[in-house]
């Protein structure tokens, strides 16, 4: 616990923390209400847990209150972050949180508009996307080579996830499983329906079936 962060700053946090989840904007007249304190008390301990950094306040006329992210981390909030992991040499794991990440939003960059699909298939195990997870999507009809794209099939009706390249006046749709073909269609045919920004796994074991993979020696 931080010093300086009492128990009854941090039931100021938590009771923080429930308000804003509950009715979003909250004011130092709903702190007291919620903690049966008066308003200049509470104003006390806010001043404290802004010194400390725990707390924001907005400016302007209403002055909503706000945990910081370390705040939240003090009441532990989200879901810890703990340092980096090696995906090329071997490196050091951290053990303790750094910091807490509020939402999963935060990571995949998501925003209104944006929709999740589940897989169907394995034409893309090779980059972790396994059949039963969600792909969150982007609506655009516009993505760059290489990009994973939601690509509907000339003629068929159906949308497949695919990484898309260009070629010349024809787009070429490359699964990431050798099992499966090189879709190629004139690019005048293919409609891109969306960009996929990430993917949300299941929680079962992830085992690519690739045996083009190579194996460790």
């Amino acid at each position: 616990m931080p010093p300086g962060l009492t128990p009854r700053r941090l039931e100021l946090l938590t009771a923080l923390h429930r308000l804003s989840m509950t009715q979003g904007s909250v004011s130092i007249a709903d702190l007291a209400a919620e903690l049966g304190v008066s308003r200049p008390r509470i104003q006390v301990h806010l001043d404290a847990l802004r010194t400390l950094a725990l707390v924001t306040r907005a400016t302007g006329k209403h002055g909503d209150l706000g945990l910081t992210d370390e705040g939240r981390a003090a009441i532990r909030v989200g879901i810890p972050v703990y340092g980096e992991i090696a995906a090329g040499p071997p490196g050091h794991a951290e053990q303790t949180p750094g910091r807490a990440v509020r939402h999963l939003e935060e990571l995949l960059g998501h925003r209104d508009g944006d929709y999740l699909l589940e897989v169907r298939g394995e034409s893309m195990i090779g980059i972790g996307v396994m059949p039963g997870d969600y792909v969150l999507v982007r609506p655009t009809q516009e993505v760059l080579d290489g990009e994973v794209a939601v690509v509907l099939i000339p003629g068929e009706h159906a949308a497949t996830l695919k990484r898309l390249y260009r070629f010349g006046d024809e787009v070429t749709l490359l699964s990431e499983n050798p099992l499966f073909s090189r879709m190629v269609y004139p690019a005048e045919d293919v409609q891109v329906q969306g960009r996929m920004l990430g993917v949300i796994g299941l929680p079962r074991p992830r085992v690519s079936r690739l045996s083009e993979l190579p194996r460790p020696e």
